[in-house]
């Protein structure tokens, strides 16, 4: 069943053992290494309350969906899903995507607190500093910012990060590529200032919604795609403000406007970012000068900082957020017998495993996936290389690639100002593309039947041995002689 908030969702997770509760933290740096540590231990989910400085009852909710079983969870699929199983299925739930679009309601828990003009106060949430070297507090990490395209009047909803400046104003960074750069830029130009609502806690679907992890197709309205996820339309209230639709469920909603660069910037950043560096210190960005804000009794924020890369998932523990939009660039660009896609580092190195069916197989698929935002190295592999283990893919490079015949750069490739690589000079002229490469590590298939064959046993004598020797390798039979059967 969809859950109709934030609440029932850590209720839900209770109820699963994946939620630990924590009394006192700081909002100064304890809670944002915390939920670091338990991403990197695979820990539970965090809910803080009584955060130093602030009324109990004004929690934080961290580590919501990193794990499988959570993202499982989050998504309304069995929990008890292997990794392959639980792929299949939210592929599945994806392919099968019918628009389910938001209702309006009159009302919802959201007014509960209403604050306009005057008595607005971003300061009154546990906004943490997340980072060390962060220059500010960020409310919008696992946020929504919910924006209206001028020309289409199609609503959008966005991931990006949301600083407190003051009372009454926050930063908010677009990286140039996004679709809310887009829209904003669109107001803009007519002289005009861009309405945005953000979203600081809500269910989980709308944030990983709004984050692009269930599909990265811009022809599709956001609101539509997470009610076919979450399995009930989203119950949306329009914001007097702004005319925007907010969730009636919403924890804290800031409404305002976002005026043009050349009418206000402030200084916003650094911030530790998802590619795991400050890739840029404090510089001018465009604010929100908030006009409304809203909150329910006891708010929550949904906190998800960036953390450096570790897994092949970072704050949603499928691995879908690269995989499946190479698949579909794949089979869209007529790539055959692709077995296999694979964030072996985010961001920066894919691999693709396929089955060798012709010369330049193997290219055609590098190439099919290269030139991915802030993109650095497309590895193709053979079947028989394992695209999931560094340890397989860094052998195939070391045994099948030669430097000189199986690497293609390309140039001008799509980055962001969030890349560590690209030099503070070329920053500063705008110019945010990189060079990205093309590591052939399948065996050359001119000769592909004369090379070399490998010294490991075939999976047929593998099962073979494995079964009658299985005693060999049951826990605890170290150490002692057995006999096969």
């Amino acid at each position: 069943m969809p859950f109709k908030d934030l609440r029932e969702f850590i209720s839900a997770l209770e109820k699963a053992g994946e939620l630990r509760r924590v009394e006192g933290a700081n909002w100064d740096l304890e809670i944002g290494t915390l939920a670091e540590l338990s991403y990197e231990r695979e820990g539970p989910a965090l809910l803080f309350d009584g955060i130093t400085g602030y009324p109990k009852g004004y929690r934080i909710l961290t580590n919501a969906a990193d794990t499988l079983r959570r993202a499982l969870l989050a998504v309304d699929l069995p929990i008890g899903l292997d990794s392959d199983a639980a792929d299949q299925r939210y592929r599945e739930k994806v392919a099968s995507f019918k628009p389910v679009p938001p209702v309006k309601v009159k009302d919802g828990p959201i007014f509960e607190n209403v604050f306009t003009g005057d008595q607005v106060n971003l300061w009154k949430f546990p906004t943490p500093r997340w980072h060390e070297n962060d220059g500010g507090r960020y409310l919008g990490t696992g946020c929504a910012v919910i924006m209206r395209d001028p020309d289409t009047q199609r609503v959008h909803l966005g991931t990006y990060r949301v600083m407190v400046q003051d009372e009454k104003t926050a930063g908010l960074y677009i990286s140039p590529p996004h679709t809310g750069s887009t829209i904003r830029r669109k107001y803009w130009q007519k002289g005009e200032s861009c309405p945005v609502a953000v979203l600081a806690g809500q269910d989980p679907a709308l944030f990983l919604g709004a984050a692009a992890y269930f599909s990265h197709d811009k022809t599709i309205p956001r609101y539509d795609l997470i009610g076919h996820m979450r399995g009930a339309p989203v119950e949306v209230v329009y914001e007097e403000r702004t005319g925007l639709p907010i969730p009636a469920s919403a924890e804290i909603v800031i409404a305002g406007e976002v005026p043009p660069p050349e009418v206000e910037t402030r200084a916003e950043g650094p911030f530790g970012e998802w590619t795991g560096y400050y890739a840029s210190g404090a510089r001018p960005e465009p604010v929100i000068r908030v006009g409304a804000l809203y909150h329910r009794n006891d708010p929550i924020i949904l906190g998800v900082p960036p953390v450096k890369y570790r897994r092949s998932t970072a704050h949603f523990g499928i691995p879908t957020i690269k995989v499946k939009p190479l698949r579909d660039k794949l089979e869209k660009m007529g790539v055959e017998d692709v077995l296999d896609v694979w964030p072996l580092a985010v961001p920066g190195v894919t691999v693709v495993k396929i089955r060798q069916r012709y010369p330049g197989h193997a290219m055609k698929a590098g190439l099919a996936v290269s030139g991915e935002y802030i993109g650095r190295f497309v590895v193709v592999v053979d079947e028989d290389i394992d695209a999931r283990d560094p340890e397989q893919v860094l052998w195939a490079i070391g045994t099948r690639c030669d430097p000189q015949e199986s690497i293609t750069v390309l140039k001008g490739c799509q980055s962001s100002p969030l890349d560590p690589r690209i030099p503070p000079e070329q920053k500063t002229r705008r110019d945010f593309t990189n060079s990205q490469a093309v590591i052939d590590a399948c065996k050359p298939y001119h000769w592909y039947r004369d090379f070399p064959p490998t010294n490991v046993a075939s999976p047929e004598l593998r099962r073979k041995i494995l079964e009658k020797w299985a005693i060999l390798f049951a826990p605890g039979k170290s150490g002692n002689r057995e006999k096969g059967e």
